[in-house]
């Protein structure tokens, strides 16, 4: 089984946070069939592998025509095996929401939505230059939860202006609303960026680094208390609710990716595509695949599988690295690994290393410490 990506190069306008490649300008149809293009061109990259989920990221997909969604799947159809059942998603903003766009992405086969909130709090939001309002996206959630019973919201904690109390605002919505899924990031100031650039020059302040740990706790005691699975240190899940793509990275399988900037992965290979649209466009156009790639040592596979597996609720199991990379991780990390285990930061049940409470508030420093 493996994932689909799809990225949809185009916002509104520029969220001051934000480095992923996007686009303002319009030339909507050109990309759009572009995109379809690079879809036959990597037609045998997967090996007629079956595709279990497909995700609609951005930029803002929820922006474009709903006709070239539409293109865009049925290309996908024509060129992969798409499970029956496959989980499709769409990232959306407030602001794009309406009744009749909820009725076209579901008869398209959209059966999950990713609903870019990242705050109830109107100050943040103006700060971030969201394109949208708290009441603007209370309201789009009330008008999905008619047309879908799945769908996550994603919020930021540890923002300029964010406080305890304002992220206690915005979990007790999340406690009124009780969305299926939410993915609470903390925000990291990118290069390239605004608030980088801000912050360089004195002019932003970001809570301490005390206040951001405090506000992860809060987090991860609400959502419990809840009756979320906290199945990845930043993704919390009602029951049967777990999301496939996302579960799907985490646990390092085969994904492929189209449009600008785009990456795959076939386990041996890292490849990205193009980051500007025009060049994008243009080797599309000239039948060459607009990409990079990178192989992956043994070590970056290792260390990939050890990063990404530590994060989640499955853990990282000791028996299977043996068995798939033929190395001892715990003769060779075992005074890192008994050292986590005495502070009460990791547990190993069944084999199996996993993050507990304490852990995940410094997951980053436990990862680096146990690779290779």
């Amino acid at each position: 089984m493996a994932g689909i990506y799809i990225h949809i190069p185009f916002c509104k306008q520029a969220c001051y946070y934000c480095n992923f490649h996007f686009s303002t300008t319009k030339n909507y149809k050109i990309l759009i069939k572009s995109i379809q293009d690079e879809i036959y061109l990597k037609k045998f990259f997967l090996n007629k592998e079956k595709i279990e989920s497909i995700y609609f990221g951005g930029g803002t997909p929820s922006l474009i025509k709903s006709e070239y969604i539409k293109q865009i799947i049925k290309t996908l159809k024509v060129h992969y095996e798409i499970k029956n059942n496959c989980e499709i998603t769409l990232e959306a903003n407030p602001d794009d929401i309406n009744n009749q766009k909820l009725k076209i992405w579901k008869k398209l086969g959209i059966n999950r939505l990713s609903i870019g909130i990242q705050t109830f709090d109107n100050a943040i939001l103006k700060s971030m230059n969201r394109s949208h309002n708290s009441l603007l996206a209370k309201k789009a959630l009330k008008k999905i939860k008619t047309q879908f019973s799945n769908y996550s919201i994603d919020l930021i904690y540890g923002a300029p202006k964010s406080t305890i109390k304002t992220l206690k605002k915005d979990l007790k919505i999340i406690k009124d609303i009780n969305p299926p899924h939410v993915s609470i990031y903390n925000m990291t100031v990118e290069k390239n960026t605004v608030f980088y650039n801000l912050k360089k020059l004195g002019k932003l302040k970001f809570p301490n680094i005390s206040s951001v740990l405090k506000q992860y706790q809060i987090i991860h005691k609400s959502m419990i208390q809840l009756k979320y699975i906290n199945y990845e240190i930043s993704n919390f899940s009602k029951n049967n609710f777990i999301s496939i793509h996302n579960s799907n990275y985490w646990k390092s399988k085969k994904y492929i990716g189209f449009g600008p900037s785009a990456h795959s992965y076939d386990l041996k290979y890292r490849y990205w595509n193009s980051s500007n649209n025009q060049k994008y466009i243009n080797e599309i156009n000239k039948k060459k695949l607009p990409e990079k790639k990178e192989k992956l040592s043994k070590n970056n596979i290792i260390n990939e599988h050890i990063m990404t597996r530590l994060r989640t609720i499955w853990g990282l199991n000791l028996k299977e690295i043996k068995e798939k990379f033929q190395i001892d991780l715990y003769s060779i990390k075992k005074n890192e690994l008994n050292l986590f285990k005495k502070e009460k930061h990791i547990e190993i049940k069944n084999n199996t290393i996993i993050l507990n409470k304490k852990g995940k508030i410094i997951s980053d420093y436990i990862t680096e410490k146990i690779m290779l």
